[in-house]
């Protein structure tokens, strides 16, 4: 290979020193190449974010489903009068509101780091500010709506503890108050499953847009390659 074949190939001789010695200017010599491998990165962390939403999906549906029996029959041993089948309910429902509690904290801290996660991509990456910055305002968004379900969840369990006793000795009002308070817990989880719908929604448009942005790029290397050819 001639020196003239080097030159129109666009390879310094540094260059081609540099490639010999392994140093990593080898690697990071083509800006077109950082940005295939964000892109890359991107669509994978799009991928673990659709195969997580699909997981707490099927489980937040199954826990909807489950609390709505447990409801059931709570309402029938109630009805029957049958104070052991009540109270073996009632305790299996505060277990099962207890999970419950603790997967939404669980749920408000993985919300936190994903939105302290879109800051740092909002504060690295110049190129896509509009769609990092509506990024932010979604995960923003999410952390407060889990920080609102998690303290009610909190509210309602605390209220619970707190009447009873009086369920216990079959007081009409701590009873109609208990129902209130189950219904609710309910609606928040049946909130949280639409909510996790949505994320699932929001995260396929997101990896709909990297994997345009990944074939965009590719083009755009390709063409500078080519055009270093002429």
């Amino acid at each position: 290979m001639n020196a003239f074949t080097v030159w129109h190939r666009g390879l310094t001789m540094a260059a081609l020193l540099a490639i010999a010695a392994g140093s990593p200017l080898s690697a990071g010599a083509d800006p077109a190449n950082g940005e295939l491998a964000k892109d890359r990165r991107e669509i994978r962390q799009d991928n673990r974010e659709i195969r997580k939403d699909q997981v707490e999906m099927r489980r937040d549906r199954a826990d909807v489903r489950r609390l709505e029996r447990l409801m059931a029959r709570l309402d029938k041993a109630k009805t029957e009068g049958d104070r052991k089948a009540e109270e073996g309910v009632r305790n299996r429902i505060h277990a099962f509101l207890r999970r419950e509690t603790a997967e939404a904290r669980r749920d408000f801290g993985a919300d936190r780091r994903e939105a302290g996660r879109s800051a740092r991509e909002l504060a690295g990456d110049r190129r896509d500010l509009r769609d990092d910055r509506r990024d932010l305002r979604r995960d923003v968004r999410d952390t407060a709506e889990s920080r609102r379900r998690l303290d009610r969840q909190l509210q309602i369990i605390r209220d619970l503890r707190s009447i009873q006793g009086e369920g216990r000795r079959g007081d009409d009002n701590a009873a109609r108050r208990e129902d209130a308070l189950l219904q609710e817990f309910l609606r928040i989880a049946k909130e949280d499953a639409r909510e996790t719908g949505r994320e699932l929604i929001e995260d396929r448009r997101e990896r709909r847009e990297d994997l345009r942005e990944h074939r965009e790029d590719r083009k755009e290397r390709q063409e500078s390659k080519d055009g270093g050819y002429n």
